[in-house]
C-alpha cells in the first residue's frame, strides 16, 4: 500500500474525531489578510507578502478536501535536534522532500511549493526559536531589508492549506516549527516538520490529498508512518547571510 493510500485510509477512519478537534481551532487557521507596507516597506508580520518571479505553479487538478487529524494516533515525544549545524542559524539549507527530484521553494507569490530551482528562492535558515522550535527564514529573498519567514497552517474545518512566506513574528505558532528525526536517505538525516502537535508540511505533488497546485501543503494529519509523514533531507548550502539572526 503506497503512503498516500495510508493516509487516507488512516484519516478516513478518524474523520468523526477529527472534525471536531479542527473546527474548535478553524478560525485561528484562518488565512490572514494581505499586507498593508509599513514605510519603511518591510512587510507586517504574519502576513502574506507578494514575491511573484519567473517560476510558476505547478497545476491544480482538483479542489482541496480536509484531512481530519487522527485523536488516536499516539504522539512520540518530539526529538529535539543538537542544535549545531544546520539547526544553529548559521546555515542555508534546502528542504528536500525524500525520494523527491524536486526541492521546497517560491513557486508563484508568496506561496510555498515542490520546485527544480535550486536558486535563491529556495533557500532557507532554520534559526533557533526557544525549546524545541525554530523559525525557517529565507536566505536570501528580503523585504524592506529582512528576511521572511515560513508560515504553515491549515484552512478552515482542518483543510489542507498553502503555504505562504509572511513577515516575520516570534509569537506566531505557525511560524515555530519542530523537526523530528525519522531515519535517513543517502546516509543523511531525515526530519520530519511540523507546528503545534499535528500540521505537518507534506508533500502533494499529484494533487492527491488537496490539489492546491504547489506540491507542498500544509496539513493536519494524524501521524502514522514514515510514509505518511514527509521526511525531508536538510542540504547543507554554506554559511548563511542573514542580516540578523535573532
Amino acid at each position: 500500500m503506497s503512503g498516500t493510500d495510508l493516509l487516507r485510509a488512516g484519516v478516513l477512519a478518524a474523520a468523526a474525531a477529527g472534525l471536531l478537534l479542527t473546527s474548535a481551532c478553524a478560525a485561528d487557521n484562518a488565512a490572514a489578510p494581505g499586507p498593508t507596507p509599513s514605510a519603511s516597506g518591510a512587510a507586517p508580520a504574519s502576513s502574506p507578502v507578494d514575491l511573484t518571479g519567473d517560476e510558476t505553479a505547478l497545476p491544480n487538478p482538483t479542489s482541496a478536501a480536509p484531512v481530519p487529524s487522527s485523536s488516536t494516533s499516539a504522539r512520540p515525544t518530539a526529538s529535539s535536534p543538537a542544535g549545531g549545524g544546520v539547526f544553529s542559524g548559521t546555515r542555508q539549507v534546502l528542504l528536500l522532500p525524500k525520494n523527491s527530484e524536486a526541492t521546497v521553494g517560491v513557486v508563484t507569490g508568496d506561496k510555498l511549493g515542490l520546485t527544480d530551482s535550486f536558486g535563491d528562492k529556495a533557500l532557507f535558515v532554520i534559526v533557533p526559536a526557544g525549546g524545541d522550535r525554530y523559525s525557517i527564514k529565507t536566505a536570501k529573498l528580503r523585504v524592506g531589508g529582512e528576511p521572511l519567514c515560513l508560515s504553515a497552517k491549515v484552512g478552515s474545518g482542518g483543510a489542507p492549506a498553502l503555504i505562504h512566506l509572511v513577515g516575520c513574528d516570534a509569537a506566531a505558532a505557525s511560524q515555530k516549527f519542530r523537526f523530528r528525526q525519522t531515519g535517513e536517505s543517502n546516509g543523511k538525516p531525515t526530519y520530519t516538520i511540523y507546528t503545534g502537535a499535528d500540521t505537518f508540511i507534506v508533500q502533494d505533488p499529484t494533487g492527491e490529498i488537496a490539489g492546491l497546485g504547489t506540491g507542498v501543503i500544509a496539513a493536519t494529519i494524524g501521524e502514522g508512518t514514515a510514509d505518511i509523514d514527509t521526511p525531508f533531507v536538510l542540504a547543507d548550502k554554506g554559511k548563511a547571510s542573514l542580516p540578523a539572526l535573532d
